[in-house]
């Protein structure tokens, strides 16, 4: 008896997970950022305080600029400007970060 209930219960545990939830969760799709919104995000993260040192985000600057370059010329070159003033002293990013965004 107890190795039908067993058997019984085997086979509705399978049946269950072969069934699953059966509703499809909506595809979303993300939309890649610019160059510029980019910068934009890492300049208000060090102005808010959010990363008080940079870190690997810096390795990314030279693709950003090149990136941005390709639509606004005059924007890359402060961006350039302004990423290698942060590289150069990283003590005080929060208001580098802020005057540099105020530019763009």
């Amino acid at each position: 008896m107890v190795r039908a209930w067993l058997g019984l219960g085997i086979v509705c545990m399978a049946l269950l997970a072969l069934c699953g939830c059966g509703t499809q969760s909506p595809r979303v799709e993300i939309q890649p950022q610019s160059g510029l919104e980019r910068a934009k995000q890492i300049l208000n993260d060090y102005a808010n305080g959010t990363v008080m040192v940079m870190g690997s985000e810096a390795e990314t600057f030279e693709e950003i600029v090149a990136e941005v370059r390709k639509t606004d010329e005059q924007k890359a070159t402060i961006l350039e400007k302004g990423f290698g003033d942060l590289k150069r002293s990283p003590k005080s990013l929060s208001g580098k970060a802020r005057a540099l965004l105020r530019q763009l």
